[in-house]
């Protein structure tokens, strides 16, 4: 779950000071109308009539989109420059990055009297790739180049270098040769004089020659493919997926009860490992912090020379052409004039994706789906295509509404507000010239549905947004300093299901914005299965876990280490041990002091007589496995060691109750395994900022 984003705006920004002035402004009354409000829509058009709330810094700004969007000719020609300088001195992967920060700079469209920034600083880039061997990004510059409208007198020397790549990279002899023909006509139109024309001619055709050879290598280039990145694997689900939540495996099953709302159970028994969801949520965000150094649609770190920049923001940036298109096609052609004012304003990630939410669609979308969220019958028999699935169950996570208080009503559907003006400003409902903007009139239908749905998404998702995580190590195959960072948020319907405990039963990792979740304690049919919210019982005591949750989550934890008031893992002893009983139904713990010379222990709870010998010689069998984990995992064998770990948490789980120190250390060497096979960025990339 996200922690410590509850808040719908932050410090730094002009949302917080708005938020006050107009709580100075309200009217004797004006709060306890808003309560009254029966509905999200109602609340939304109420605050909206309040005259005071049209008053928003910058807006008019906003409006005539003149905030800077920083793209700058000049400072495109500047990055340019310096990378020239370094390309002369054979300095490629720097020149790179200077390429590349021109490249975000450049206006997509020059001005007559300019010359082809973005065409100019993708040649030069695709220049330094090739002689960085790296022919594959070469080749997409080129045809970015191309496009951007390069220089016909120039378009030789750059369809050269691209039948020179697909040469390097193994390509077709004719694909090579009808490239090569194209920079012969293309030398016509250059300012060289005949004799070098002519030279030209000869090379092109000396090219075609040696691409009819095999193994034929470019003189004086040391020829070697660079393979995208392939996109880490999905593991299948254990048992299959559930029919009714296919995210889930067949083993949970949801159950429902007036205290503990929606939850998962276990269907069937659920072993140490078993892949309970993959996940993928109905929308994600990154963290704005990573907007330079990732993909902005599939979360990948940006190697070097991979930056697509978007052609009317320097705010984010791509790492293919197909992923580009994907978002200019879709939310960011509605984000895009907006991202320097929200960000301005100063609003928490939260927001944010509720406000994405709705740019992942147009608004027929969710017309069309309005009469479907609130009644389960309707849906019965409608054909629906899944993300109108996904989006209904969306909607169905918990909001609390109930027990909101007035002052939090006011300022989430102000919130709401904002987002919808923003929205209106990005041309979502349609392209208006500013000075048609006019914020003080009555919402349209389509408005207040869109408008209300912002406020339900604020709402639920601030007890059910996940953080999108990822693991920066220091370079491949080593552990030592590895830490988790915050790489953006998500709403996953299914997942949020899953109710809390301070004794973790699953850990979650993420390929991309695919949420990955494996269990890491054993569950028997009927036993609630659960996630983690934040608070750990080895790390903080109960009473501070329970205060974190109640003030973030608004709700009393009743889970096993707060009622039985589990010990932190500093104040664990091995003076007693908590053995199972061996019957398959009790399962109970049999509480052990270590030096016990008594072989047989009556349980408890079920009376039964346990032979604690044989369940002593299993426990110093784990410790085999558990040091081969160890050694694996120093190696950088995350996958071996992910299997040694799982195998002796299972054998552990089989022995012990928890709490166990062992067990415990376990599962961390295990979640940090599963990190490791996950989003992964090496610090090294560091120095790539843009």
């Amino acid at each position: 779950m996200m922690e410590d984003d509850d808040n719908f705006g932050e410090k730094n920004g002009f949302f917080k000071t708005y938020h006050i002035s107009v709580l100075r402004k309200l009217r004797n009354g004006d709060l306890a109308a808003l309560k009254a409000c029966c509905n999200d829509e109602e609340r939304l058009v109420f605050v909206h009539s309040l005259p005071y709330v049209h008053e928003i810094p910058l807006m008019s700004s906003a409006m005539a989109k003149s905030l800077p969007n920083g793209k700058s000719a000049i400072d495109a020609q500047k990055k340019r420059t310096e990378g020239n300088e370094f390309f002369k001195k054979k300095n490629y992967e720097r020149a790179v990055r200077l390429y590349s920060e021109a490249i975000s700079k450049a206006p997509s469209i020059a001005k007559d009297t300019e010359e082809p920034q973005l065409a100019m600083a993708f040649a030069n880039r695709s220049a330094a790739l090739f002689h960085l061997d790296a022919y594959a990004r070469a080749l997409v510059d080129i045809d970015q180049a191309l496009a951007s409208g390069y220089p016909d007198e120039l378009r030789y020397k750059l369809i050269e270098r691209q039948a020179k790549c697909l040469m390097a990279l193994g390509r077709p002899t004719d694909q090579i040769a009808a490239t090569c023909e194209s920079a012969i006509k293309c030398v016509n139109d250059s300012r060289l004089d005949l004799v070098k024309r002519q030279q030209f001619e000869r090379d092109m055709k000396q090219l075609i020659s040696e691409s009819a050879v095999p193994n034929q290598m470019i003189p004086a280039v040391n020829i070697k493919s660079i393979k995208d990145k392939e996109r880490k694997h999905l593991p299948d689900i254990t048992a299959g997926r559930n029919i009714e939540h296919p995210s889930f495996s067949s083993k949970i099953r949801i159950e429902e009860d007036a205290i503990s709302g929606r939850y998962g159970v276990a269907d069937s028994p659920i072993r140490v490992g078993d892949v309970i969801a993959v996940d993928e949520p109905y929308a994600s965000v990154m963290n704005p912090e990573k907007f330079a150094t990732h993909c902005h649609h599939c979360y990948r770190p940006l190697d070097l020379g991979e930056l697509l920049p978007c052609p009317n923001c320097t705010n984010v940036n791509f790492c293919s052409v197909t992923c580009r298109s994907e978002a200019m096609a879709g939310y960011h052609a509605i984000e895009c004039p907006l991202l320097s004012y929200i960000e301005a304003a100063g609003i928490s990630i939260t927001c944010y994706l509720s406000l994405r939410m709705i740019a992942i669609h147009p608004p027929s979308f969710f017309m069309d789906v309005k009469p479907l969220i609130d009644k389960p019958e309707l849906q019965k028999g409608v054909a629906l295509s899944e993300q109108t699935k996904k989006y209904i169950k969306t909607c169905q996570l918990v909001t609390h509404d109930h027990i909101r208080n007035k002052e939090s009503f006011f300022h989430v559907t102000l919130m709401a507000d904002f987002l919808l003006k923003c929205l209106k400003v990005g041309g979502y409902f349609g392209t208006i010239e500013p000075t048609e903007f006019n914020f003080t009139e009555p919402l349209s239908d389509q408005e207040k549905w869109i408008g209300s749905l912002l406020l339900r998404h604020l709402q639920l998702l601030q007890f059910n947004a996940h953080e999108v995580s990822e693991l920066r190590m220091d370079r491949p195959g080593c552990m030592d300093g590895a830490k988790t960072f915050f790489l953006g948020a998500g709403v996953y319907p299914t997942v949020a299901l899953l109710n809390h405990s301070c004794e973790p039963g699953v850990i979650r990792c993420f390929v991309g914005d695919v949420m990955i979740v494996r269990a890491i304690k054993s569950f028997q049919r009927g036993e609630m299965v659960n996630e983690n919210y934040g608070p750990i019982f080895t790390q903080k005591r109960r009473a501070d876990r329970q205060r974190s949750l109640k003030d973030r989550y608004w709700f009393d934890c009743r889970c096993l280490p707060c009622t039985e008031d589990w010990p932190l893992i500093g104040e664990m002893t091995d003076d007693t041990l908590r053995f199972r009983c061996r019957d398959p139904v009790c399962r109970k713990p049999l509480v052990v002091a270590a030096d016990t010379m008594t072989p047989f222990i009556a349980c408890p709870s079920c009376k039964k007589s346990n032979n604690i010998l044989k369940s002593l010689q299993n426990l110093q069998d784990t410790e085999g496995s558990f040091v081969r984990g160890s050694e694996l995992m120093d190696q950088g064998n995350f996958t071996g060691a992910l299997k040694c770990c799982l195998e002796t948490m299972a054998k552990l789980d089989d022995i012990l109750c928890a709490p166990y120190r062992d067990y415990i250390q376990c599962q961390e060497k295990a979640r940090r395994c599963m990190l490791a096979l996950g989003n992964i960025i090496y610090e090294p990339m560091q120095s790539e900022r843009r």
